[in-house]
């Protein structure tokens, strides 16, 4: 996606976070925010959102090479989600739309985003997903998915969010036991982020939550929000080459792939302006969506 005048702000301000998060040297958060300032200012010299993005982080990483600045956050939040991770799935297998269930489940997990600057907390967490219950969604879109899901040989689920990724596992869980036949189980691939990138899940994250025991669990091959194509790794790129069905979680994954001409399913939460335009104005700012690629 070209970068968006509006998205500017954002990442600016997501710079200042991320180095408050590495240091408390009031000197050095400024001269991070000048520095970032003067690289948004090149903005037009950026061919895509996600080289803006990845120049200004880098810049805050300076602080503190090597330290993953919001992996305290993530682990918090996996505990939370993990935390109620069995009365969610309670309420899936007890539901007479168990896909339907599972799947709203999965969507109000897009609501953990540190870039929203909302206190998140459990409380938080539990509301997103009675907002997701109490959501309308169209059940053709709901029906198409599972019928894409039935049918494909080979599907990739391309993750977010830490904690995020506890409510994809409950989903994908009920795909296992209750929707795909047994000798599908092992269709499914999840992918994680390559490297530390905002409060997006890890390898580190798909192991603290069971992921990796669940399904076969792969990486983008780099520390970007987002499946970026070009910078993804060669096994990533032939693992969404070789997939018939691409579910991606999530605004990072659907600014990166939505003029893509692949069966895409994209699932998130509408929280800016610019995905609101990019998606034409059909839905409403904090919604919960499931739209289905244009091919």
């Amino acid at each position: 996606m070209k970068v968006q005048i509006d998205c500017i702000p954002c990442q600016v301000k997501q710079c200042i976070a991320t180095a408050r998060k590495l240091t408390d040297d009031e000197k050095l958060i400024s001269r991070t925010l000048k520095e970032s300032l003067d690289i948004a200012s090149e903005f037009e010299a950026h061919k895509n959102v996600f080289s803006l993005y990845y120049a200004m982080q880098k810049n805050a990483k300076k602080i503190n090479p090597g330290r993953d600045p919001y992996k305290e956050f993530k682990k918090m939040f996996n505990e939370i989600c993990l935390n109620i991770a069995p009365d969610l799935n309670k309420i899936a297998y007890d539901s007479e739309n168990i896909f339907e269930t599972a799947l709203r489940i999965s969507l109000a997990g897009n609501a953990i985003d540190v870039m929203q600057g909302h206190i998140l907390n459990e409380e938080y967490l539990i509301q997103s997903v009675k907002n997701s219950f109490a959501q309308s969604l169209k059940k053709d879109d709901i029906n198409f998915l599972k019928e894409n899901i039935l049918n494909a040989k080979k599907i990739l689920f391309i993750g977010d969010n830490a904690g995020e990724i506890v409510f994809d596992k409950i989903f994908i869980e009920v795909l296992r036991d209750k929707i795909l036949k047994s000798s599908d189980s092992d269709k499914i691939t999840y992918c994680v982020r390559g490297g530390p990138s905002l409060n997006d899940s890890t390898l580190e994250d798909a192991k603290m939550t069971g992921m990796d025991k669940l399904v076969k669990v792969i990486t983008t091959g780099v520390d970007l929000p987002a499946a970026y194509l070009p910078a993804c790794s060669k096994e990533f790129n032939e693992e969404y080459d070789s997939s018939d069905l691409i579910i991606s979680k999530g605004q990072g994954n659907f600014e990166a792939l939505f003029d893509e001409k692949k069966n895409i399913f994209f699932l998130l939460k509408i929280k800016c302006e610019t995905i609101l335009t990019l998606i034409n104005g059909r839905y409403e700012l904090g919604e919960v969506v499931v739209e289905h690629a244009k091919i």
